[in-house]
């Protein structure tokens, strides 16, 4: 049986010389009467759950001298940087108070500003990873609640309990941080992700104007929604595009922004929380505008819904569309596509060239295969399937295409697994050839 995340916080805190590791001297600090047993009192002083003073020896009989060997890895003081905010903000998170962090609670957790720095990044993790912890140990109860909608959370057949995180899921993390599963790996993995996301965006709208709006910089973050990013990426390598993207977002002084996309109603909202940071895009240095916009697009696209509005309005955009839907909701316009199987190379440069001069927004698609059961995500060329791009130039003259991956990395490969260009930063040249055969589909804005 496992420590609790409350007790493995506290005996931490003894750890005076950050060995990680409690000697007989540090343990005995609990030890405030001298007789070689850690009391109920002495170890609620000392923080711990009282239901762990009996594991803190071998023989569970809480003789503190018997323990000189409690070690902390690295795994398990990363793991419980993760669980210890989780531990700490329970009962605030779950707003039923079952004992468990549903998704709809974290949900709700994301967007409360009072929660930053690791405590917005653990939620955020704990949201975008909750199917791997609430697999971590056996808990579950057998009542599910109805699919998560706003209308539906209403009724009183949602009482029932939707399951969710509990404290025994977090302190099942801590004993299996050593493990090597590969569900601890990657809820470590994002929050890690989660941490750096607000601390290295700037939270100045437009920190140097116009310029502050580039395709290069824009880096998807845990949400689906490529389609969008890849849209708002070639809107923002023109001088018009630009200009449009600055003037959808209007700021406030209270911290809220009104945002107003082409041909639609202005949403109004308050600005991303650190935890929302940890889960949307960023344009980095750049300023906030992204996040901003992506928010607004969430939020925007689950107000106009009625039978599929959800609590959670960033289920509304995280799990793909289309690249007519991204280019619409960018710019307000229709759109028209080239299918590349059937368009002609002469037809497919054509249809490039004047779009382009033109300034409109154009992007393309590598489809996933169809065969169910193949693996393989991947071109021959290593770029992801199910994937959107953005296309933001064709040179003519040597035939050759500008495409982007909003993720900012993650490019064409040589024979060797090399980015081909020598620097993995998204954005890379192939032949209008190359081109033709790796993707399946380019979308263009239309003029109405």
């Amino acid at each position: 049986m496992p420590l609790s995340v409350q007790t493995h916080s506290a005996l931490l805190q003894l750890d005076s010389n950050r060995d990680r590791q409690l000697s007989t001297k540090e343990l005995q600090q609990i030890d405030s009467n001298r007789d070689g047993f850690i009391g109920w009192e002495e170890g609620e002083k000392a923080g711990l759950n009282d239901a762990d003073r009996l594991l803190i020896n071998p023989r569970y009989r809480g003789k503190i001298q018997d323990v000189n060997a409690i070690v902390f890895s690295r795994q398990a003081l990363d793991a419980l940087q993760l669980a210890s905010p989780l531990n700490a903000n329970f009962d605030i998170i779950d707003r039923n108070r079952d004992g468990k962090l549903a998704k709809s609670e974290l949900a709700s957790a994301l967007g409360n500003p009072s929660f930053d720095s690791n405590n917005a990044a653990a939620i955020a993790t704990a949201y975008k990873r909750y199917d791997d912890l609430v697999a971590l140990q056996a808990d579950r109860g057998l009542t599910r609640k109805l699919p998560q909608h706003q209308l539906l959370d209403k009724l009183p057949l949602q009482r029932y309990s939707e399951g969710g995180i509990s404290r025994n899921d977090l302190s099942a993390l801590l004993d299996a941080a050593d493990s090597g599963d590969a569900r601890v790996s990657e809820a470590m993995g994002r929050f890690s992700i989660s941490t750096y996301g607000p601390r290295s965006a700037t939270r100045e709208l437009f920190p140097k104007g116009l310029e502050s709006i580039r395709p290069d910089h824009i880096e998807q973050g845990e949400l689906g929604d490529c389609y969008f990013l890849a849209a708002v990426a070639s809107l923002a390598d023109t001088p018009s595009g630009k200009r449009q993207i600055f003037n959808m977002i209007q700021p406030h002084s209270d911290g809220r922004f009104t945002v107003t996309f082409p041909g639609k109603e202005p949403v109004t909202f308050h600005g991303p929380t650190d935890s929302e940071l940890g889960l949307y895009s960023t344009s980095g240095r750049d300023g906030l505008w992204l996040a901003v916009l992506e928010k607004a697009y969430a939020i925007q696209r689950n107000d106009n819904a009625w039978l599929i509005q959800r609590s959670n309005p960033y289920d509304k955009i995280g799990n793909g569309d289309t690249l007519s839907e991204g280019i619409r909701a960018a710019t307000g316009k229709s759109t028209r596509n080239d299918i590349l199987k059937a368009t002609p190379l002469r037809t497919l440069r054509l249809n490039l060239r004047i779009a382009l001069q033109q300034q409109r927004v154009v992007t393309a698609a590598v489809m996933n295969q169809l065969n169910p059961f193949s693996d393989n995500d991947r071109t021959a060329n290593g770029l992801p399937r199910g994937h959107a791009y953005s296309i933001l130039d064709y040179d003519a003259a040597s035939d050759q295409i500008t495409v982007r991956n909003p993720w900012g990395s993650t490019e064409v490969v040589d024979e060797n697994g090399r980015v081909r260009d020598g620097v993995n930063d998204g954005t890379f040249k192939m032949s209008l050839e190359e081109f033709k055969q790796s993707f399946d589909l380019v979308t263009y804005e239309a003029g109405h």
